[in-house]
């Protein structure tokens, strides 16, 4: 049996963790973050996704530290510094998104939930989140919409 091309290529694709909350901010992410390590990281997981195959990435739910984390200067062990707060706001993610934890979803699946996010609830899921302030989430939620029609 001969494998073609993008067979080889998806094959290739790595599987990330995420936490609820990084869905969110893996489609808003534009090169900003909290140190140089954090930002290439995450970087390279977004460029990742937003690749040929991207759609077909894998990413696995949880609940601790991800992928997305591990260069974070804010890590300690598998939790974060603010602990607390993230627990909430992954929760109120995961509420609104129906994402369990310790389920795999596709980048294309993570993107078909996000468009059903109406500006409403990201504001309630997001609050607090310094992020959000800047305006990027929300911009880059609504070119999703926009771009990719249900």
């Amino acid at each position: 049996m001969q494998i073609n091309h993008s067979d080889e290529d998806i094959s290739k694709l790595q599987t990330y963790y995420f936490r609820p909350h990084h869905f969110l901010c893996a489609n808003g992410f534009v090169g900003k973050g909290y140190s140089s390590d954090f930002i290439r990281n995450f970087a390279k997981i977004v460029k990742q996704l937003r690749g040929p195959h991207g759609d077909q990435t894998k990413l696995i739910a949880t609940t601790y530290t991800d992928s997305i984390c591990a260069p974070c200067p804010h890590k300690r062990g598998n939790l974060c510094k603010d602990q607390e707060y993230i627990s909430a706001l992954d929760q109120r993610h995961a509420v609104a998104l129906g994402w369990q934890s310790g389920h795999t979803y596709t980048w294309y699946e993570v993107k078909e939930r996000l468009k059903t996010l109406s500006e409403e609830t990201f504001h309630q899921i997001c609050e607090g989140c310094s992020w959000k302030d800047m305006g990027v989430c929300l911009t880059a939620l609504q070119a999703l919409k926009a771009s990719y029609p249900s």
